[in-house]
């Protein structure tokens, strides 16, 4: 699978905002050779600013996700993006191509999930699990299945992924939650198309958009 390098999207004293490629790890995991976003962005930054560059991670994709990411470059910017982050005052709204048409236009998720090994899932009645919400609706048909666009209320890892195979829809190329079809990379069909946040140091509201790039699995629908 090609691979693309992170694109700037806005970038001023105290924010980076990039458009992180599948493939790319949040940061290093100790021993893996896949690119991480943490080092890329301080080699980045090396180029201009002396010595070694401060790179503060405020959240994170899935090695297998691409779209919008936010990076501070001080650390006041990240003590107060991170807040923003904790507090869910950041709006995030995902695209997703599922396997399948949905019944309905739009819907609600609100559930209960827990980690089981590797995946995320719906809690059983015996086990305290996390909250997770989100909502979504149909963008467009695409083929056979449909392109969603979710917006997050909460954080919980996997949680798009989980919840949208809980309702029978997974997402493509995700066969870790049960998606049949298979691709040339890491890449699956859960894109972070926008990210509105407010800036750390002047408060003012800004909101980051980023398209699908025209690799798989979003190749399929171009």
């Amino acid at each position: 699978m090609e691979m693309s390098d992170p694109i700037i999207i806005y970038e001023d004293n105290h924010l980076l905002i990039i458009q992180k490629p599948p493939g790319f790890l949040a940061q290093p995991d100790g021993g893996s050779l896949r690119p991480d976003i943490l080092t890329w962005a301080g080699h980045y930054l090396a180029r201009y600013k002396p010595g070694r560059a401060f790179v503060g991670l405020v959240h994170r994709l899935d090695l297998s996700v691409g779209g919008v990411l936010a990076l501070a470059k001080t650390s006041k910017a990240a003590a107060r993006l991170s807040r923003q982050f904790r507090e869910r005052q950041v709006k995030k709204t995902y695209l997703a191509l599922v396997d399948g048409p949905p019944p309905v236009p739009s819907g609600r998720l609100e559930q209960e999930l827990v980690r089981d090994g590797v995946i995320t899932r719906r809690a059983r009645t015996e086990e305290k699990g996390v909250r997770a919400v989100l909502n979504w609706r149909l963008d467009r048909k695409a083929g056979p299945g449909a392109v969603l666009k979710i917006d997050l209320e909460t954080g919980v890892k996997h949680q798009i992924r989980a919840q949208l195979a809980s309702l029978g829809l997974p997402i493509v190329g995700d066969a870790k939650y049960g998606s049949p079809a298979t691709g040339p990379g890491p890449a699956i069909g859960l894109w972070a198309w926008s990210l509105a946040l407010s800036h750390p140091t002047r408060q003012e509201p800004l909101v980051f958009t980023a398209e699908p790039i025209s690799l798989w699995p979003w190749s399929l629908i171009k």
